[in-house]
């Protein structure tokens, strides 16, 4: 299990990550106020010999009234094409009233973990 976490109060974002030996990881990203799960994204490679290796096919779901899906649809696919492996990716980040440059900058925390994420998981595997 891969665990980091970033930012302070209302700003922390927690990145936790699970790897299925080699076939696949599953990553849950939650911060801000009231950390939940809002929305899934799913990404996987062609099969060798199916496609392009440099893109990745992704699927996405997202409960009512969330917007969390966007963020895991990119990071799901920004993981897989870089380690190679299916994953998914499950976020649920939330600061009450947050304004348009707040929640950029959890995204972006969340972005950042993932780039950690990503040099951590490559040097280790």
């Amino acid at each position: 299990m891969f665990e980091l976490t970033q930012g302070e109060g209302r700003y922390q974002v927690r990145f936790r990550a699970l790897a299925a030996d080699g076939n696949g990881l599953v990553v849950f990203i939650t911060g801000g106020e009231r950390p939940h799960l809002g929305g899934t994204a799913l990404a996987s490679l062609p099969p060798h010999g199916c496609g392009d290796l440099s893109r990745c096919d992704t699927w996405d779901i997202t409960l009512p009234g969330h917007k969390d899906k966007e963020l895991a649809r990119e990071l799901a696919r920004r993981i897989c094409l870089a380690v190679g492996e299916p994953v998914s990716v499950n976020v649920g980040i939330h600061t009450d009233n947050a304004s348009w440059e707040e929640i950029q900058y959890l995204c972006n925390q969340a972005e950042e973990l993932a780039e950690r994420f990503i040099s951590q998981y490559i040097i280790n595997k």
